[in-house]
């Protein structure tokens, strides 16, 4: 995949979460940070069934989900918001 103009491989179970910014989403890796030209909804299609949508603008790899507390989930130290479209699917999962 193309991230701020170099081809990157980025292994999907490396992935923390995916953040939209308009035509553009944000990847947060274990390791790195990378930029990349898609949609939120093209990219969703491509992923495991791991990968959970919580919010309009953020995506998670389930795998490394920490902790459930209201309506925000934690990614290892990061709070995400979860939208309330998505939250019927989080209050009824356990850890």
């Amino acid at each position: 995949m193309k991230s701020e103009g170099r081809q990157v491989k980025i292994v999907f179970d490396d992935i923390l979460y995916v953040e939209g910014l308009k035509d553009y989403l944000k990847i947060i890796t274990k390791k790195s940070k990378h930029l990349i030209l898609e949609t939120m909804k093209s990219f969703e299609e491509r992923l495991p069934s791991n990968f959970k949508r919580v919010h309009r603008s953020y995506l998670i790899n389930t795998n490394h989900l920490t902790a459930i507390d209201g309506n925000s989930v934690y990614i290892k130290d990061k709070l995400i918001p979860v939208g309330e479209t998505y939250r019927k699917e989080f209050k009824n999962m356990n850890l």
